[in-house]
């Protein structure tokens, strides 16, 4: 408070210096939409600021002859003689700039000082914007990002978790965060994925790379940010909307309607926003499916079944300087796993089910004292809870039992607390500042953990953005971490810049310094039977890794009705003090973990954006390299192994607009190449090369307004009709058919309705 203190202090003792007055506004395109987050400002002064998401803008400016900038997001500059008188609010209604609200760039909130565009931005980030999500029609976020360059979804269907990895690298490594926070899951895969309403996502904001000095743990390859839907204000009237989305989709073939088989989605979403700033919303959400039988028989599913039902509200005040809100959600969750019976109890029939109830309170506060200080504080509560339940039926009496079989029954719960406050002040308009504080708390419990045992951080940072001239920036940063219970890096470094060579070609260079803690499961896991013998480590310290990413933007064709953007980038990660699984020094029979492996990755990726009147296409190429660990054995030194594994990704969307009709067809298309890496058998000596076969998959979807309140969706998903991919790390040294992993449930049609009324 000391400092939030001397920085209001030192911002009234300079605005006393000068004869302020108040000067207001708006900004809109050449079509007349709002234009978000526009710059606005008084040349050669430091007063000015932007606009917000109705293009609106406000702040005090010295009195007398000036001139107003406006800079658009495409960095065009429009200079406007203004006189500004004192004791009055002066006005500047419907000032025009050069681009249509299509052509305006992504506005990204991840890692920024301010909300800024996705130009701007000092970090290369990938954004899935509201049209993207509408155009793809998705049943929920895998088959969102299924398609996304540098993503790769894994699932295992019988316990309804999934895992992504993201510039190689998966689970604990890459941070999911909604609004800012970081969301609990039960262990390294990332099963929250399948547990967000995909109706309430505004926008997906994906940063490849360290992000540890602003989001602290688990962020060594990068971060993905879902920005959830907040109900619009307006200060001049009420307003009230309501939405509500039906998708009836198939499994392959296999499809019942709007119940059992298939996948079938009901939303509805209402809000109601009062003319003072207050507003408040609530949505429900039912996803439900029959699961998928494939080539199973008998009561198994490759595809266990699954009833998902998701609860949010909000209630939240906003006005030009402040926006609280709070925002509770609830998931309730089951998965039905039906198991064939054995030969030796063919009368009695078992399903595991698992049980999943997951509730997050979510606070946050967006306050802007002056044009020069902003102020964030975010407040969350998590509690999640899974509990497996083994119910066996004796089909000739009817009777029911709880098994009591190992590992048939268990209760994992895992709580967390999470607290943040930033500021950011702007000096002057070359040097910026974003200090913050951030607190965490673990809390868990389950039959593979020992007590109840948890994990508190306390961290600080400083983030500063200097701008020493206009084509160059620089964003130096440091996190400290004050107290953990864990071995904690002393210091979290990170270095960015930006240059712009010109208008239409930018630079970026990053280095980054990422760390990891390790989980409640890793320091305090407990699992002891006839078949295991493990137990955590109290004592590991955090990994840690260091990273490189350099890209470089070309706008090669850049006008009002065409544009051509080109993207061609490369990193380096280098991982260290890894966590892995080994024998103990103390006791050969019991397995612990330590911090003793290193890993890296590699890679580029070469990314294109085209526009043209209605169409849009987006074609990309990314390759990734793997670490070869085995190059480090001693014993295999003299083989002349390769030190990385390269495996390929290429991704086409298309969109095209029938204006007459306002028909939306577009087609998502990806290839995934083989991930292969060198193993070895100790059977003959030899090295051979297992992993996940190369497959292809592409979506068709179409869109069609009924009406303006109506709009079909519809189309074919996994147009190649993908089921299984051949995995040889499952199988034999050699084979090729040892093992699969299942991607898909084969080629499915989809129809779905969204309703939106606003008044």
């Amino acid at each position: 408070m000391g400092i939030l203190l001397l920085l209001n202090v030192t911002l009234s003792v300079n605005a006393q210096k000068t004869t302020l007055s108040k000067v207001s506004g708006n900004i809109i395109t050449v079509d007349g939409e709002p234009a978000e987050y526009i710059s606005v400002s008084i040349k050669n002064t430091t007063y000015g600021g932007l606009t917000d998401d109705k293009g609106r803008f406000e702040f005090n400016a010295p009195v007398g002859e000036n001139t107003l900038v406006v800079f658009s997001i495409l960095a065009h500059k429009k200079e406007i003689p203004v006189v500004i008188k004192a004791n009055t609010t002066n006005h500047f209604e419907n000032i025009e700039i050069k681009e249509n609200v299509n052509q305006l760039a992504d506005v990204v909130v991840t890692g920024q000082f301010t909300p800024q565009s996705l130009r701007n931005s000092l970090y290369k980030i990938r954004v899935v914007n509201q049209k993207a999500i509408a155009q793809k029609a998705p049943s929920d976020l895998q088959s969102l990002l299924n398609t996304e360059i540098g993503i790769r979804i894994s699932n295992d269907m019988a316990l309804g978790e999934s895992d992504f990895e993201l510039m190689g690298m998966s689970g604990n490594n890459v941070k999911v965060l909604i609004d800012g926070v970081p969301l609990v899951d039960r262990g390294s895969t990332k099963q929250s994925l399948s547990q967000i309403d995909i109706n309430t996502i505004e926008q997906i904001e994906m940063v490849e790379g360290p992000m540890s000095v602003i989001y602290g743990t688990d962020a060594l390859a990068g971060v993905i940010n879902i920005i959830t839907k907040k109900a619009k204000t307006d200060s001049e009237k009420n307003q009230f909307s309501i939405s509500a989305r039906i998708l009836e989709e198939s499994m392959g073939d296999e499809y019942d309607f709007f119940h059992k088989n298939g996948i079938h989605n009901q939303s509805v979403n209402a809000s109601y926003a009062f003319k003072k700033g207050i507003y408040v919303d609530g949505s429900y959400a039912r996803n439900t499916h029959g699961g998928w039988t494939g080539t199973s028989t008998g009561r198994e599913k490759l595809w266990a079944p699954k009833d998902q039902f998701i609860y949010n509200g909000t209630v939240g005040w906003k006005n030009r300087k402040l926006h609280a809100w709070y925002r509770f959600s609830y998931l309730d969750e089951t998965i039905f796993n039906a198991i064939n019976p054995s030969d030796l109890n063919a009368t009695q029939l078992v399903d595991r089910n698992y049980e999943t109830g997951r509730k997050m309170h979510n606070a946050q506060l967006n306050w802007q004292p002056s044009n020069r200080l902003s102020m964030n504080v975010i407040g969350s509560l998590q509690n999640y809870k899974r509990r497996t339940k083994t119910v066996v039926t004796e089909t000739t009496t009817g009777e029911q039992w709880l098994s009591s079989e190992e590992s048939s029954q268990d209760i994992s719960k895992y709580d967390a607390q999470f607290i943040s406050a930033t500021a950011a002040w702007t000096i002057n308009p070359k040097i910026s500042l974003q200090p913050g504080v951030e607190y965490n708390h673990d809390q868990g419990s389950g039959g593979r953990i020992k007590g109840e045992p948890s994990i508190s951080t306390l961290a600080a940072f400083l983030s500063a953005e200097w701008k020493p001239l206009s084509w160059i920036n620089f964003r130096p940063g440091i996190r400290s971490i004050l107290w953990s219970d864990y071995k904690a890096p002393l210091a979290i470094p990170s270095f960015l810049t930006r240059v712009s060579i010109n208008q239409n070609m930018d630079l970026r260079f990053s280095y980054a310094y990422g760390f990891r803690a390790p989980t409640l499961q890793e320091l305090y896991f407990s699992f002891h039977n006839a078949n295991h013998n493990i137990d955590g480590n109290p004592n590991l310290k955090a990994e840690y890794s260091n990273n490189f990413t350099l890209s470089y933007t070309w706008r090669v064709l850049h006008n009002e009705h065409i544009r051509l953007t080109s993207t061609l980038s490369g990193f380096y990660n280098d991982f260290r003090d890894r966590i892995t699984t080994a024998q103990s020094i103390n006791d050969p029979t019991l397995t612990t973990y330590y911090n003793i492996d290193k890993y890296k990755t590699t890679g580029g990726s070469f990314e294109n954006t085209f526009w043209w009147n209605n169409l849009q296409a987006n074609v990309s190429f990314m390759l990734v390299g793997r670490y070869n660990s085995l190059t480090d054995n001693e014993l295999f030194v003299d083989d002349d192994l390769p030190m990385f594994r390269f495996s390929p990704e290429v991704t086409t969307s298309l969109s095209y607009q029938l204006p007459k009709w306002r028909t939306n067809l577009n087609l998502f298309y990806k290839f995934t190449g083989s991930r292969n890496e060198y193993r070895y058998n100790s059977n003959d000596g030899t090295f051979y090369l297992g992993g996940l076969s190369s497959f292809n998959w592409a979506d068709i979807t179409v869109s069609q307004p009924i009406s303006k309140y109506l709009v079909v969706n519809m189309g074919v998903k996994n147009l190649f009709n993908v089921t299984t991919v051949d995995n040889t790390s499952r199988g034999g040294a050699h084979s090729t058919n040892g093992g699969y992993s299942l991607m898909g449930c084969g080629r499915s049609w989809f129809v779905g309705v969204n309703i939106n009324f606003n008044n």
